[in-house]
């Protein structure tokens, strides 16, 4: 009998937790047969389009991911998102560099915003909120001084493939998606210092006392998401053919609701990559089906905050249990 009940409990528990970790999943696969009921939703290229449109976001999110699961936050993202897109342009057009040499300025300049804003907390001892939301302003007044405001048009036809082009009917940005996705997945599941991100976050301390050094892996988590913020920013820019300020204004929101939608706890220790593209994917498909409703984008605002404030009540009544 202690037996039966000893398996009985063991059972429904993996059934609750697989419920658990893959309700994203799920509610996705549920929201996407709905919406197929539209007949202007079910097309090739509508999918095709929810798929691109989902992509630079979802991999800008992967590296909030990381700041998330170390039990930070990452609040300028949306500066840098700017700053990638102002400065790519402006080296390319202004200065006239190659595309590949102006990737790889922006890329290291992102990722040395990831070193200060890591710096600022394990070695300034500043909550993250404070010092990356004092790093997003600070770079705002550096994109708008070098800008002046203004768009910096003018980058080659060629750099619009990244968001534009095609393999067959796959955008390139979803194969982009996918690779990242693939990678970041191997490196938190079968590397050392991927796990640590978790161990970290799930208990520093402990971390600590098991010899790991928390303080690397907390500015290398912020790192990366200096780097993987501005891959995705490079996306959106290449989307748009010009360099602006106010590219990742409205970005931050998302990428926040991305995290916890795909299942990242908001205190650490807890998520996985592949669910931060199915909340990417999740996102956009609501946005996607409203545009062809005809519904107000303000709604989208109402929507999206109160996916965000359930999904949050959700993960802090899971942990009480």
């Amino acid at each position: 009998m202690n037996d039966y009940k000893t398996k009985s409990k063991k059972y429904s528990g993996g059934a609750k937790a697989l419920l658990t970790d893959w309700m994203i999943l799920f509610l996705f696969i549920a929201l996407f047969i709905l919406c197929c009921f539209n007949s202007n939703f079910r097309t090739t290229n509508n999918i095709m389009n929810v798929l691109r449109q989902a992509s630079f976001v979802a991999i800008i999110a992967m590296g909030e991911f990381f700041v998330i699961l170390i039990g930070e936050m990452d609040m300028s993202i949306s500066s840098t998102i700017g700053l990638v897109s102002i400065f790519f342009a402006g080296c390319t057009v202004n200065y006239g560099l190659p595309i590949w040499l102006s990737f790889l300025i922006v890329v290291l300049i992102s990722a040395a915003v990831g070193v200060v804003n890591g710096c600022l907390v394990v070695y300034g001892k500043m909550p993250s909120f404070i010092a990356t939301l004092t790093i997003m302003n600070m770079l705002k007044g550096i994109n708008y001084i070098y800008s002046d405001g203004l768009p910096i048009s003018g980058l080659p036809d060629s750099f619009g493939k990244m968001a534009l082009g095609k393999l067959g009917i796959v955008p390139y940005a979803v194969i982009l998606m996918v690779v990242v996705a693939f990678i970041l997945y191997m490196f938190t599941a079968h590397t050392a210092i991927g796990r640590s991100f978790f161990a970290v976050g799930g208990n520093k301390e402990a971390s600590k006392l098991s010899g790991l050094n928390v303080n690397f892996i907390a500015i290398l988590a912020f790192v990366m998401c200096g780097v993987l913020t501005s891959i995705g920013a490079l996306g959106l820019t290449s989307k748009t053919q010009s360099g602006n300020v106010t590219l990742g204004d409205n970005l931050l929101f998302d990428v926040m609701t991305i995290c916890v939608l795909g299942g990242t706890s908001l205190t650490g220790g807890r998520g996985r990559v592949v669910g931060i593209v199915i909340g990417a994917l999740f996102l956009q498909v609501i946005s996607n089906i409203m545009v062809l409703m005809g519904i107000n984008t303000y709604w989208q605002w109402v929507v999206k905050g109160i996916i965000l404030v359930v999904v949050v009540l959700i993960d802090s009544f899971s942990k009480k249990d």
